[in-house]
C-alpha cells in the first residue's frame, strides 16, 4: 500500500457528553468539538500530562484542543471550565483518541470540514 492512501488531513467533529450527572448540573448535555486526529506531539502530550499530574499544561492543551464547531477554540487564554466540567472532557477526550484509527476521517457522520 502506497504511504499517501493513510495521508488524511484532520476534520472537525462533534464529542457529546451526555451522563447523568452532568445533565442534571447544566441542564442538558454538552457538546465540543476536536479534531479526529491529533498530531503525534498532542497525543503524547495528553497522555504524558495527566500522569505526571500537570494540570496547568493541561488546561493548555485543552485550550488547543476542544474547538468550536467552525474549528476555532473554545476556551480562551484567560478562560477555565469547572473541574467536573474539565473532567468529562478529558474522559470524553481520552475515550475518543483511545478509539481513533486510519478510517476514523473517511466519511464519518457528522464531521465538519476545517
Amino acid at each position: 500500500m502506497d504511504i499517501k492512501q493513510l495521508v488524511t488531513k484532520p476534520k472537525v467533529i462533534e464529542l457529546e457528553i451526555n451522563t447523568p450527572e452532568i445533565i442534571e448540573k447544566v441542564g442538558d448535555s454538552i457538546v465540543f468539538y476536536m479534531k479526529d486526529h491529533l498530531d503525534l506531539a498532542t497525543y503524547f502530550d495528553f497522555y504524558k500530562l495527566q500522569q505526571n499530574n500537570d494540570m496547568n499544561e493541561l488546561m493548555n492543551l485543552l485550550r488547543r484542543v476542544v474547538l468550536d464547531s467552525e474549528g476555532n477554540p473554545a476556551i480562551g487564554p484567560d478562560e477555565i471550565l469547572p473541574v467536573d466540567i474539565t473532567l468529562a472532557i478529558l474522559f470524553k477526550i481520552n475515550d475518543h483518541v483511545g478509539k481513533s484509527n486510519a478510517k476514523a476521517s473517511m466519511n464519518e457522520p457528522g464531521t465538519v470540514q476545517s
